[in-house]
């Protein structure tokens, strides 16, 4: 069920001006806002405890082309010593939902579109790995060396321990003379 300030929203007449300093009020903002444009309604929320605005409010223009004026002329300007953040307002639906509701269903998309080029990465790697253990175990089977662990203690008491390497001979063909 669409509200008449989402209708408004559609029809691009619904402003929100923010940085509003604390003595401004809906006549003021009023006199700044009539120059460009009939003015259907303006909202100023209130904080519940202070009774006070929250620093910004809803304008509505009869007039889509209005409101693009005010925004073409407002945003940046400067009431009562403070800033003025001129926009269209968005849909109370999409202030409601927040910056990461979107989150999940963005995250399975983009697994979706990259699941295959990860994929392809992953056995990339892995074709490499089982590569490299099979040029290592040929590298082994050739070599044939044996190691030995060596340990003993220094004059100073010091524990040393020593790996040596030593090849096995290599079998040689006996030919006859």
């Amino acid at each position: 069920m669409a509200t008449s300030n989402d209708l408004a929203v559609n029809k691009k007449t619904l402003l929100y001006v923010g940085g509003l300093e604390e003595n401004v009020d809906e006549k003021t903002i009023q006199g700044a806002f009539i120059p460009f444009g009939e003015l259907v309604h303006i909202e100023m929320p209130r904080d519940q405890l202070t009774h006070h605005h929250r620093g910004f409010c809803f304008v509505e223009f009869e007039e889509p082309e209005d409101a693009a004026h005010a925004i073409e002329n407002m945003n940046d300007s400067e009431l009562f010593g403070r800033v003025l953040k001129v926009n269209h307002a968005r849909s109370s639906s999409v202030a409601r939902e927040g910056v990461w509701a979107h989150a999940g269903s963005w995250y399975e998309k983009s697994l979706k579109e990259n699941a295959g080029e990860v994929d392809s990465m992953i056995r990339n790697e892995k074709n490499k790995t089982d590569q490299k253990k099979e040029d290592d175990s040929k590298v082994d089977s050739k070599k044939r060396s044996r190691q030995k662990e060596v340990a003993y203690v220094r004059k100073t008491g010091e524990l040393e321990t020593y790996v040596i390497t030593e090849e096995a001979p290599s079998k040689k063909l006996k030919t006859e003379s």
